[in-house]
């Protein structure tokens, strides 16, 4: 038999998918902070890397030109510019310009070789149109000019269309005197193959900036000048030297980078990987993970639907099926098939035996609360009403008389009373018997309740005595329905005897006013009325009004 319990267990082994998820995501996001400080490493060795062949080639270059500032003919020509004795000039500056021309020509990468004396005038030149400017001269040349090597700015020269860094060179005399300033001019594209042509350094882009941010080199990128960096990434990089960040290249592709400054030339190597290229790999791991997670899913799916079906359907219809039982009807069941007989199966026959069991319990109860329901109303009925004439009895008028003066008080509108009395009762009930007593009584009773309206209340009061209560009605209403009342009680036909029987009634009628304040009040002038109407002779109506102390009505003769 398939249990419920294996169904959990494997919902159980399934919801294992969640933590491997959790930890699956977890581990993603460890990989890929070790990433980050992969590449940021490595971003720092390139740009390393890339400081330290700049250092080097500044300094062979120095090395390189410290052998030409040891020339004879340099120092002597500086030296016979300097002193000029006896007006003899030993080296010219056209012998040493076509030496410098000599040594250009050697030397293929070098742009230009200038010969400054200690006035910042150019003394010779390879080339005709000289690089040395005014900045150059100002920065060179000055009160506080020493004997180590200065190296310039990397600036566009429109002379060779390319950007060129000078390095001056201080020309010193045989006595160790400064005589003067070497100044050679190399193009900045000399670096770019030993920038890039290193098989020690990770994979990357080099980029070289000015202090204005303007690209000067990248190692495989053609770059312009000028062509300026975001002033706020380039900012950012600079004053926060090996920090890594994520930005937009010139390529507009995302790029991982840092920055680092160069120490002999004045420029801010950035180093930067393709963002794409560096989570190749983990972004293959990822979508592959993804595509794992998303088939695992589609399983679970399957398997919920399946469980669902056989668990959670039948749970679901037992669950309507009580609401309607909740809700009175039992006539309800559920359906079970023939091959669910695990647990559920087994509740959902439990379920219609309880529901068969509760319906023939409900019909007994039903019949029990119906008989019940009959036995109360007869009670009810017995609690108000007088047993023999089926009027309402004393109890019940003195709430109605209560719940009449309620509404007066509100409403200000006036309702009467009609007290009643068979005359000389006592007298036909002692002759005749008293059944057929009771018989006249109960006759009275009907003729009252047929003269009045369904919203006026008629009660036995006691004896003979009978009170009517005409809601929203004046005395001189009430009169008319009084004389109704004689007119039609005068003859009562006894079934008991087949004999017609002659009888009258006296009536008091009388009008609620503000100072009833209470049932006996009420009842006290009612009983007033109908004394006069016996004292002036019987059979008539007699009413007292809220004008009038008392005032009779026309009577039967």
């Amino acid at each position: 038999m398939k249990s419920i319990k294996s169904k959990i267990f494997v919902f159980a082994l399934l919801s294992t998918l969640i933590p491997s998820l959790v930890l699956g995501l977890l581990s993603f996001h460890l990989n890929e902070n070790l990433i980050k400080d992969n590449v940021k490493r490595e971003l720092r060795i390139l740009a390393s890397h890339a400081s330290h062949e700049l250092d080097a080639w500044v300094n062979q270059n120095i090395h390189e030109g410290k052998s030409l500032t040891s020339a004879k003919i340099i120092i002597d020509a500086l030296s016979t510019a300097a002193n000029l004795q006896n007006g003899y000039i030993k080296v010219s500056p056209e012998i040493l310009t076509h030496y410098l021309s000599s040594v250009h020509k050697k030397l293929e990468t070098i742009l230009e070789l200038t010969v400054v004396d200690i006035n910042k005038n150019v003394f010779a030149s390879s080339s005709d149109q000289h690089i040395l400017t005014e900045p150059l001269k100002n920065l060179w040349l000055d009160s506080n000019t020493s004997h180590q090597p200065l190296v310039s700015p990397p600036l566009w020269s429109e002379q060779f269309e390319t950007i060129v860094v000078s390095i001056a060179l201080p020309i010193v005399s045989y006595d160790d005197y400064i005589l003067g300033q070497l100044v050679l001019t190399y193009d900045l594209q000399n670096i770019k193959p030993l920038l890039k042509g290193s098989t020690k350094s990770p994979r990357g882009e080099i980029y070289l900036f000015d202090s204005n941010g303007s690209a000067l080199l990248a190692t495989h990128t053609d770059v312009s000048y000028p062509s300026f960096f975001d002033s706020r990434t380039f900012q950012y990089l600079r004053n926060n030297p090996g920090e890594s960040l994520t930005f937009r290249s010139f390529s507009q592709k995302n790029v991982i980078g840092l920055a680092y400054k160069a120490e002999t030339l004045p420029v801010t190597i950035i180093a930067e990987k393709n963002h794409k290229d560096v989570y190749a790999a983990w972004t293959k791991q990822r979508n592959l993970y993804f595509i794992l997670v998303s088939v695992s899913i589609f399983i679970v799916a399957i398997i919920a639907i399946y469980l669902g079906h056989s668990i959670v359907t039948p749970l679901q219809r037992l669950i309507n099926a009580t609401g309607q039982i909740v809700k009175g009807n039992l006539d309800i069941s559920i359906t079970v098939a023939t091959r669910q007989k695990d647990e559920v199966g087994k509740l959902a026959q439990m379920f219609n035996l309880m529901t068969e069991k509760l319906r023939r319990s409900q019909t007994k109860i039903l019949a029990a609360n119906k008989t019940m329901l009959q036995k109360n109303q007869q009670l009810e009925k017995l609690s108000i009403t007088d047993g023999l004439t089926g009027l309402y009895n004393r109890n019940k008028l003195n709430q109605i008389i209560s719940d009449q003066l309620l509404r007066f008080q509100r409403n200000k509108r006036p309702f009467a009373v009609l007290m009643i009395d068979v005359d000389y009762f006592k007298v036909l009930n002692d002759k005749l018997g008293h059944v057929i007593g009771d018989e006249i009584l109960a006759a009275t009773a009907g003729t009252l309740t047929q003269s009045i309206r369904s919203i006026d209340f008629a009660a036995r009061y006691g004896g003979d005595e009978f009170i009517i209560i005409l809601t929203e009605t004046t005395v001189k209403e009430a009169v008319i329905t009084a004389e109704r009342i004689r007119s039609q009680a005068s003859e009562i036909h006894c079934k008991t005897i087949d004999k017609i029987i002659n009888i009258t009634l006296s009536i008091g009628i009388i009008q609620s006013e503000p100072k009833d304040i209470s049932p006996t009040a009420l009842i006290s002038r009612a009983d007033q009325a109908l004394y006069e109407a016996k004292h002036a002779g019987r059979n008539q109506a007699y009413t007292i009004s809220p004008d009038t102390e008392y005032v009779a009505s026309l009577n039967s003769d």
